[in-house]
């Protein structure tokens, strides 16, 4: 037995979730965030290493996020004052403020898996997928 639509079926989840996210940020009147821009804004105060390690994604990926994020007066960059050669990033007001649409999608996204599934199915799934990436 081959276990191919696994791919297909995660591939096809994830498309659902970010449809709705776009979705949902649209609705909010957000059209500078994209679902790329979550797990960034979810950190009050990170060094840019810790935060790429933190998102899963290269440090350029997460140059260039942050830079546009910055351009868009959601985050500031500044000096880490425990390493010379290190940049933290910190929310501004503006960022912050995003938390209240933040929630809501958050909580959509779960709907989208609860409306489908009962609790232990769900604890199931995720269980397995955490597995099937993180050995």
């Amino acid at each position: 037995m081959t276990y191919s639509a696994i791919f297909s079926h995660a591939s096809r989840l994830r498309e659902t979730g970010n449809r709705f996210i776009l979705a949902e940020l649209e609705k909010a009147g957000l059209s500078d965030i994209a679902p790329s821009h979550g797990d960034i804004l979810a950190c009050e105060t990170c060094n840019m290493g810790e935060l790429a390690k933190q998102v899963r994604r290269t440090k350029s990926t997460v140059t260039a996020l942050v830079e546009k994020l910055e351009r868009n007066g959601y985050v500031l960059r500044m000096p880490d004052p425990a390493d010379s050669r290190g940049v933290l990033v910190r929310l501004t007001d503006k960022g912050r403020a995003l938390e209240p649409a933040f929630e809501a999608i958050s909580s959509g996204l779960q709907r989208l898996i609860t409306d489908r599934l009962s609790k232990e199915e769900a604890e199931l799934l995720d269980r397995l997928l955490d597995k099937c990436v993180n050995g």
